[in-house]
């Protein structure tokens, strides 16, 4: 038995070794291929500069704004993109910074690199034989196919996907400039992409998804989008389990769906988008038109987001008409049930989503809960102590409020509260969160408010109020006044917390409750006590 597991493991060794020996013998040809190569594409100044930071773990957002700074179109597509459909928001972004820190570190390096990329390499578009305006229309719509996709697998780096999926034809351009002839030869007649690559394989011997991976090695660029463009035809061309498994075949599905858009006939490619979507992402017909209807959606920001021409509105709906036809066609029943599946999905999704923002409301007035609040406040508090931006806190009292429910009842007192918030919520600016803290008491968060612009605008929402009588019932109504109290973390105070900065705001009201109410008064460090009983 023992000589057995020998021999086994013996076998298992040679063929580890045999298949390393393979490996690198391809990666030296592929090298091979590109030493021979001239005025091959190169990365732009910005993009060598994001990747170096992308290696660094310990970046911060302010680098990375810095870094994006240097190229001013960059940096306005980058703010243009976060405040875009494609990335709504709770609130919008006025600055590079702000835009950076809700996008996400790894999310805004992948769509720096993709602008800084595409922009550079659309400028020296001068190909011999290659059909550029074909192939920048192809990666690009691969590329929106890649976004759909994460989005229905629910993978956590859209981006990251995107990007993969956008290089994953890089290869060819390194071909077209070190072999010009290629692609004036039968590899420009071919009728399709996979032909294309069939060509490359007759002549090199390899085909432009290695030499793609070889050349992102040379730039650089992360492991994983060398393995997405090297797998970009055939997912099992990379080992790869879990998470990187479907990453490689969702960048491989994206070139699928791309070519629904470009090849003539469609049903072709649309029968292999579905084939390859199925067997290497599980997903059905239906996913597979819901991902084409994505695209078609989102065509219009990315073409000006890119500054391309795409596909024209009427001809992206009727790709969207006939890839619904010939799905219809092929299988109507199975493309019903998997709808079906996909509406009943959808509508849990939306219960889910309006479950949860059910959560984090106040039942009496609808604006969010304290709860809430702790959580938003927390990640405010964070970026600003970051970024170095301020953040001002308003603690808002409603005065006298017990004598209202002991003179007019505790409905009263509710209606009271209810037209109160709706006035509060007025005031405030969009990119303000508002929440009612307990009782008459309410909290408004005012992200990049300095203590002078905090300090005016609750001024401007105490005038308001107390000018404004709120209606009790038919014939009666009330006026009543606020006392607020502000802090501001960032200026003159730096507080250690976002409960220290609201404890703070607090001590403040109460400092506005001795002096008289009906007024607002700034945190002051000499403040002390406890909150207003």
């Amino acid at each position: 038995m023992a000589v057995l597991r020998v021999a086994a493991l013996s076998r298992c060794a040679a063929e580890i070794m045999k298949r390393a020996e393979a490996l690198a013998f391809m990666e030296k040809r592929l090298q091979n291929h590109l030493a021979r190569f001239t005025n091959l594409p190169s990365l732009p100044g910005v993009a060598l500069r994001i990747i170096e930071l992308s290696q660094d773990r310990e970046v911060k957002l302010g680098k990375m704004a810095e870094v994006v700074s240097l190229d001013p179109a960059l940096a306005a597509k980058i703010l243009r993109v976060a405040n875009s459909p494609l990335y709504a928001r709770r609130r919008g972004c006025a600055n590079l910074r702000q835009a950076l820190a809700l996008l996400g570190l790894n999310a805004a390096q992948n769509l720096a690199l993709s602008f800084s990329l595409v922009s550079d390499l659309l400028r020296r578009r001068n190909g011999v034989g290659l059909d550029y305006p074909r192939f920048w229309k192809r990666s690009l719509l691969a590329a929106l196919s890649a976004r759909a996709l994460a989005a229905r697998l629910r993978l956590p780096n859209s981006e990251e996907v995107f990007l993969a999926a956008l290089l994953q034809d890089v290869g060819m351009l390194a071909l077209d400039k070190g072999m010009p002839e290629l692609y004036r030869g039968s590899a420009s007649s071919a009728s399709d992409h996979e032909a294309v690559r069939q060509c490359e394989f007759q002549e090199l011997a390899t085909d432009h998804a290695q030499i793609g991976a070889t050349l992102l090695k040379a730039w650089n660029l992360p492991e994983r989008l060398q393995q997405g463009v090297a797998a970009s035809h055939d997912p099992d061309a990379v080992t790869a389990q879990g998470s990187l498994r479907t990453f490689l075949c969702a960048v491989a599905v994206s070139g699928r769906l791309a070519d629904v858009w470009i090849r003539q006939p469609r049903e072709p490619a649309l029968a292999d988008a579905v084939q390859c979507a199925g067997a290497w992402l599980g997903l059905a017909k239906a996913d597979v038109l819901a991902a084409i209807d994505s695209v078609r959606t989102e065509l219009p920001e990315i073409e000006a987001l890119f500054e391309i021409d795409l596909v024209g509105t009427e001809e992206a709906e009727a790709v969207l008409e006939q890839a619904r036809e010939v799905l219809t066609i092929r299988n109507v029943e199975a493309l019903q049930e998997a709808l079906a599946v996909r509406a009943d999905i959808e509508s849990l999704e939306t219960q889910t989503r309006e479950l949860e923002e059910k959560s984090r409301r106040d039942a009496l007035t609808g604006l969010y809960n304290r709860s809430h609040l702790n959580r938003v406040l927390a990640e405010e508090f964070r970026q600003a102590s970051e970024q170095n931006w301020p953040l001002s806190v308003a603690f808002i009292d409603l005065d006298h409020f017990k004598r209202v429910n002991d003179t007019f009842g505790h409905q009263a007192g509710d209606r009271v509260l209810i037209q109160l918030a709706r006035m509060l919520e007025s005031e405030a600016r969009d990119t303000d969160l508002l929440a009612r803290y307990g009782g008459e008491e309410f909290v408004l968060v005012l992200a990049g408010c300095g203590a002078a612009a905090a300090h005016a605008v609750s001024e401007r929402i105490a005038a308001r109020i107390a000018r404004s009588p709120l209606d009790l019932d038919e014939d009666q109504q009330v006026t009543v006044t606020l006392s607020i109290g502000i802090a501001t973390h960032g200026e003159a105070v730096r507080f250690d917390s976002a409960e220290d900065l609201i404890r703070s705001s607090d001590r403040a009201l109460y400092a506005a409750k001795l002096q008289g109410r009906n007024r607002v008064v700034r945190h002051d460090p000499s403040i002390g006590g406890a909150s207003f009983p």
